[in-house]
């Protein structure tokens, strides 16, 4: 006789459904639960069906959910640490940024990890360090520009090219020539140009190795 009066309320709705998989998993339960695995005195009633007392009697596995908490994973992107600090006159050469026309800085922090970036945003004082739910996080003001600028768009059209042909020209995704891109190129290694420290990152565009594409 089960020793729960849920127990025997349990039994008897799926008795009455008259399903025999249904009665076999609560009777399972049940032994499982309330009735001890070494017991040989087991008595079910069923008008239903009969119950098979040597399938009963087996010791049966009972699977119970944890009430731990989850503790989360350490992900593959924390895990993954290629950082490098490079120092010296050919730092731009080593870092591999001189083939773009940049010589200038000598102090090249590459591939940091998320935590030193961090470390270096709060000790540059670009924003501040706030307090989340999960842990601290860094906000920066950026101003009144507030997001994208979708109409400031602009694309290289190099006439005669693949991209030329495929590439989806409206006013968002606007066109723009090469000598105007050479113009921008050369004011951005200029600039790179009259800093001791600059920060260079190494990854891929796109999510896909089939069309994904490395990016300095």
């Amino acid at each position: 006789m089960l020793a729960s009066t849920s127990g025997r309320i349990m039994l008897r709705t799926a008795t009455s459904l008259g399903g025999k998989t249904a009665l076999r998993a609560l009777t399972a339960r049940a032994a499982g639960g309330f009735v001890s695995s070494t017991s040989s005195n087991v008595s079910v009633k069923s008008n239903a069906h009969p119950i098979n007392k040597t399938w009963l009697n087996h010791t049966h596995q009972v699977a119970y959910k944890s009430s731990v908490a989850h503790q989360p994973q350490t992900s593959e992107r924390d895990e993954y640490n290629v950082s490098k600090t490079i120092v010296g006159a050919s730092a731009c050469a080593e870092a591999g940024i001189d083939k773009l026309g940049i010589t200038g800085p000598t102090t090249i922090y590459k591939n940091l990890t998320y935590q030193e970036l961090f470390e270096h945003e709060v000790a540059n004082n670009e924003g501040w360090v706030a307090s989340a739910e999960y842990g601290d996080t860094f906000a920066i003001d950026t101003g009144k520009f507030t997001g994208r600028s979708p109409k400031d768009k602009w694309l290289v059209l190099n006439k005669g090219s693949d991209s030329a042909e495929h590439v989806d020209w409206n006013n968002i995704n606007q066109a723009t020539t090469p000598e105007v891109f050479k113009e921008l190129y050369d004011k951005a290694v200029a600039h790179f140009n009259t800093k001791e420290k600059c920060y260079v990152f190494d990854c891929f565009v796109g999510a896909s190795p089939k069309s994904q594409r490395k990016i300095r």
